[in-house]
């Protein structure tokens, strides 16, 4: 392996300073005999060395105990009164940020990521299984962060839309001002203390193995950038405050990827959303139910000609709470008509549940073909390249124009099918849901810093020492890696959830509530 030989040598000369002192060199002294001293010397750092080892061990196996139990906990399922009505949503969304962690995972090592199955490509292979549609979608990585967008619009209008359509306007008005409010801690504050740490982290040297990665022969990718390492501390925080400042600006419309953590370009885009939506919303809050829809839909189609798919990802998640409160209040509604029978009544519902549960898996399935579309080469892809060609002209790629359908057409299966609302309600999905975020901030440094450090290793261990891999040496020792970092991301991103991302949404209630006596 590149670089093994210079890492060997180093961690051999440095070891003997774990034990205070330098090989060669002997502690002498005018009073004790050398040999008595030294003897003493070994069995004091000899103790301390394991006093500090039953410490440490003693420390971790608590840290763990207590993350096992609190991860238990959070996997346990919950009554059905407890439930919420968007629990599905919120396992969908923990789906999709697992499926984001994979596509990161794999970008340094093999571009056949962003590619569809059987197209022209005379640098990347494109006949792989996992590039197959639907398949793909197991590492389809981009396509998830537009679902999350369609979430975030579904998740935010759908308890306002449900006051106004009961009558309760006043309460309407007062939840969209809450969240509006909240909306900018909500999402930064978590955001920037993880930066922050990475800024930290990168000052020390965590991300020094990763720019090793990148220079070697181990990168197979895509190369993604590094946050710098300053000398002083100080050069450090105040590069970080210039970065932090770029990024955290609500007014840019472009995509800003910042060094300090490039997958944080989804913070700014989530709180642009949120405004555009509030601000529909708000606007129509007082017009019939038909025409608040219409305009959302004007809104969305206007947002799409422009080229600002992540807004009308963002209403089109709203149009899709509208659909779901106006099914919600047929249902309701839904009565015996006086002269029909009950037989009646249970044949004809019956044969149209049928039809309906044919178009909705019809749906479900377009949607799902949908959010396959190729990161790369979609107009050399079969299945795709008639829908590249009818993108609109302003799109650079066909991909940022059909996958908010995509996206939107699965919130409306969600819904709609009984099965899919099961299984996204289980307690994996939904755990994974409640520490998507804190587990979508921490996974990305983590690869960058652990993650391409441990791969090379693992990859060393398999083959023995040589950097000349089998296939199957290749695959597993990636299936290692993965779990490994998978495991270390969640636990990671547990423990960011419950000291970083819980007290935050706790502190901008209590703010809200301080602000409004």
């Amino acid at each position: 392996m590149v670089g093994s030989g210079s890492r060997e040598s180093s961690s051999v000369s440095e070891r003997p300073l774990l034990f205070g002192h330098t090989s060669g060199s002997r502690p002498s002294s005018p009073v004790y005999n050398e040999k008595q001293s030294t003897a003493q010397s070994s069995s004091f750092w000899k103790q301390a060395s394991y006093a500090a080892s039953k410490t440490s061990a003693r420390a971790i196996s608590r840290i763990v105990r207590g993350l096992a139990k609190s991860i238990t906990k959070c996997l346990t399922p919950s009554a059905p009164a407890e439930t919420s009505r968007t629990a599905s949503y919120d396992g969908l969304r923990g789906v999709a940020c697992l499926v984001v962690f994979n596509f990161h995972f794999l970008y340094p090592y093999t571009h056949t990521i962003t590619y569809g199955y059987g197209g022209v490509n005379e640098d990347v292979a494109t006949r792989f299984p996992h590039q197959l549609p639907f398949l793909c979608l197991l590492v389809r990585g981009r396509a998830m962060v537009t679902l999350f967008f369609a979430i975030s619009g579904f998740v935010l209008s759908h308890g306002f839309l449900g006051a106004v359509r009961s009558g309760r306007l006043t309460d309407a008005v007062s939840r969209l001002s809450s969240l509006a409010i909240r909306r900018w801690l909500r999402l930064f504050a978590p955001a920037s203390i993880s930066m922050m740490l990475v800024c930290l982290s990168s000052y020390v040297g965590a991300f020094d193995r990763g720019y090793e990665f990148q220079e070697g022969e181990w990168l197979t990718g895509m190369w993604e950038e590094h946050p710098p390492r300053y000398k002083t501390l100080r050069m450090q925080l105040l590069d970080f405050w210039a970065e932090w400042w770029a990024w955290s600006s609500p007014f840019r419309w472009s995509f800003y990827f910042g060094y300090y953590d490039p997958h944080t370009w989804t913070i700014p885009v989530e709180f642009r959303g949120s405004m555009v939506l509030f601000l529909v919303l708000l606007a129509t809050a007082g017009l019939k139910p038909r025409w608040s829809f219409g305009i959302m839909f004007l809104v969305t189609g206007y947002c799409l000609s422009r080229e600002l798919w992540e807004v009308a990802t963002f209403t089109g998640g709203a149009l899709v709470a509208h659909l779901h409160q106006a099914t919600a209040a047929r249902r309701s509604s839904r009565q015996l008509l006086p002269n029909q029978s009950v037989s009646t009544s249970t044949s004809v519902g019956s044969s149209q549940a049928d039809a309906l549960f044919g178009l909705h898996i019809v749906a479900f399935l377009f949607s799902l073909f949908l959010l396959s579309f190729p990161d790369d080469g979609a107009g050399d892809t079969p299945g795709f390249r008639w829908l590249e060609s009818i993108a609109p002209l302003n799109y650079a790629s066909g991909r940022e124009f059909w996958q908010p359908f995509g996206a939107v057409f699965i919130l409306y299966s969600v819904e709609h099918l009984r099965f899919l609302r099961a299984a996204l309600s289980s307690p994996l999905p939904q755990y994974l849901g409640k520490i998507s975020f804190a587990f979508y901030l921490v996974h990305g440094p983590l690869l960058h810093s652990a993650g391409m450090a441990l791969q090379p290793m693992i990859w060393t261990y398999i083959g023995g020492g040589s950097e000349e891999l089998s296939d199957a040496q290749w695959l597993g020792g990636l299936f290692i890696g993965w779990m490994t970092m998978l495991t270390l991301s969640i636990a990671v991103g547990h423990l960011f959830w419950l000291m970083v991302d819980l007290p935050l949404v706790r502190a901008t209630r209590w703010l809200e509530l301080k602000a409004r006596k």
